[in-house]
């Protein structure tokens, strides 16, 4: 009886834990349907979260775009409710206006045509050898002005020659006077005989004074010298037969023959043909004498004669294109006031860090809205004003800017006036400040506006290249273009503009008056700026491109460029080098499209497409 209670025990104990074991299994199964009902939950409220923020968004980008509908009819309103008064103002002023760039563009017209007079004078030696020499300068001058006019179509040309012989000559020297009349000058020459000469030297300081008499007025005063003979005395030849070995038989000095050319009668360039190897020694005693500069006189041997003519065609070409870069930039007769030119590094130890204001213009997500902006003669917007430190070398490191002294620089930005200053950055920088002309008002010149102008230039251009890169970026071999950010810096009331400082080889690739350097031809930015003009719809177009080519933060090859001009329709924008329509000729004048040309659909200009004399490979 007991042994069967105990039996029963048992059981009842066993199945009260199996009913224990059961009901905690079950508790367990619906904690876990309660956890994961939670996350169910919480990724329900993420997601309604996320839903609310973007429907927030939505609202937000709504309500700014109304508050932008709003003011501009506001402004509207405001306009319509102008009063009589302020509507004569505003006609005044855009009258005003209208007058201002009806007479930039007169002045751009008559500095262009100045800028492209030409006077080109042949010295040549008229004894007996030198006949071939007459009758080639006589039957070619009509091919050679026709090479310069096609660069040129509005150049206004003269031309003139001296004939020089020997001291015995009945006809020491002949001469025709400048005239615009080739057939006036071909007459001329065609009077003129090589006759003469005693002795292997002859009487070139009579030509060279016979030279500097002649009526020098246009803008551009080119002289060849074409010669097989020195002149007279030991120190300008290796022992050829010379009767006055002593120098020149009336005492004439070449320093003040070379003196009056060059500074009196401001002759751009002497070119100096050899035709043998005996002059050679009487050009290195010309240049010692009288080119300070060290490319005035410049010189070529010729073996061959008919290469001549090409020479005096690139040589006038390119004394126009120098002076045209030159148009509305600055006045070569201008003098300014003198700052002492070191071109290393400074000790930036002993140079005080000042606290500036650094301001730069945004960045548009899309060009055509900078575009429109100017074509509606607005403004480029500018960002926050940013406190910075700033060290500035006490004196320039160059003195080949035209306009402006360049000063090494290093700068770090900080969080304000009074904030906590950061270490310099090592990173180099330069900032540049225009040259001062003696006598002119300080306050005009360096008003802060001119260096906002100065940085809307390459904000724009930079704006443009990065534009013209997403276009170019499929092209194999096409390299990239980028433009140095320029902002405005005002340091203790005195105003730079800064940017990054270019380091390698600085190469002029082209500039604002037609030049194309074809020794460092490059395709690509020859089909940047006609880009620029297309992509514009002819409101502008990026010129004057110089810089260096070198590789970026991701190792691939890229122009670094700088310092550019713009030719814009709107002629009172973009600084005095924008020559507005006439520069966008002036670029056509000279420009032949090249292989990127063509691979971005651009419409060949007015010289069609490369020939022979540019490297297309060279990208």
């Amino acid at each position: 009886m007991r042994k069967s209670q105990g039996v029963a025990m048992e059981a009842i104990q066993e199945g009260s834990r199996e009913g224990t074991c059961s009901r905690s299994s079950t508790a367990t199964n619906k904690q876990v349907e309660i956890e994961k009902l939670k996350r169910e939950l919480g990724k329900l409220k993420l997601e309604n979260d996320k839903l609310k923020s973007t429907k927030e968004a939505k609202v937000t980008t709504l309500e700014k775009e109304l508050d932008r509908l709003n003011r501009e009819n506001d402004k509207l309103k405001d306009h319509k409710s102008l009063s009589e008064t302020e509507r004569r103002r505003l006609s005044r002023l855009e009258h005003q206006a209208e007058i201002e760039t009806q007479k930039r563009m007169e002045e751009i017209k008559k500095l262009v045509l100045k800028g492209q007079a030409l006077d080109l004078a042949f010295l040549v030696d008229a004894t007996g050898s030198m006949q071939r020499i007459i009758n080639m300068v006589k039957e070619q001058i009509k091919e050679m002005a026709a090479g310069v006019k096609k660069a040129y179509p509005d150049v206004k040309l003269r031309v003139a020659f001296v004939a020089y012989r020997d001291y015995e000559d009945d006809l020491v020297t002949e001469r025709c006077e400048f005239t615009d009349q080739l057939s006036t000058f071909i007459q001329a020459l065609s009077k003129v005989d090589a006759i003469g000469g005693g002795d292997v030297a002859e009487d070139v300081f009579s030509g060279l004074q016979s030279i500097a008499s002649l009526n020098w007025t246009s803008q551009n005063r080119l002289l060849f010298h074409i010669a097989d003979a020195p002149c007279h005395g030991c120190r300008f030849h290796n022992g050829v037969t010379d009767k006055f070995p002593q120098g020149d038989k009336f005492g004439r000095r070449i320093e003040d023959l070379l003196s009056r050319l060059r500074m009196d009668r401001k002759i751009t360039k002497y070119f100096f043909c050899h035709l043998n190897k005996s002059t050679e020694k009487m050009v290195r005693e010309f240049k010692n004498a009288g080119d300070e500069i060290g490319d005035w006189i410049q010189q070529e041997l010729f073996s061959n004669i008919n290469k001549i003519p090409h020479v005096v065609v690139t040589m006038s070409r390119m004394t126009i294109q120098k002076t045209m870069s030159m148009v509305g930039a600055a006045d070569n007769a201008v003098k300014y006031v003198p700052e002492v030119v070191k071109k290393g590094q400074p000790n930036w130890e002993s140079i005080a860090t000042l606290q500036g204001q650094k301001t730069k213009h945004i960045q548009y997500s899309q060009v055509k809205e900078m575009l429109d902006r100017i074509r509606t003669k607005q403004s480029l917007e500018l960002e926050e004003v940013k406190w910075c430190s700033v060290q500035i070398a006490q004196n320039p490191f160059s003195s080949e800017g035209s306009i402006r002294w360049p000063y090494y620089a290093q700068v770090a930005t900080v969080p304000g006036p009074r904030g906590h200053t950061c270490p310099v950055s090592s990173s180099p920088m330069v900032v540049k400040r225009f040259k001062t002309p003696l006598g002119k008002d300080v306050r005009e010149l360096h008003k802060k506006e001119k260096y906002f102008e100065q940085m809307e230039v390459q904000t724009v251009s930079s704006h443009m290249a990065t534009e013209f890169n997403k276009r170019i970026q499929n092209l194999p071999g096409v390299k990239m273009v980028e433009f140095t950010e320029v902002s405005v810096l005002e340091v203790e009331g005195k105003f730079y503009n800064m940017e990054m400082l270019l380091l390698g080889k600085w190469i002029k690739y082209n500039n604002n008056g037609g030049f194309i350097n074809l020794d460092e031809y490059r395709a690509t930015l020859q089909a940047f700026t006609h880009w620029t003009y297309e992509c514009s719809d002819k409101l502008l177009m990026v010129t004057d491109l110089q810089g260096v080519l070198a590789p970026n933060s991701d190792g691939h090859m890229r122009f670094h460029l700088c310092d550019p001009a713009i030719h814009c329709a709107d002629v009172l924008r973009f600084t005095k080098t924008n020559l507005g329509p006439e520069g966008f000729k002036l670029f056509f004048n000279t420009h032949k499209c090249n292989d990127v040309c063509r691979n971005l659909k651009l419409k060949p200009g007015r010289n069609g497409v490369t020939t022979s004399g540019t490297i297309v490979g060279r990208s």
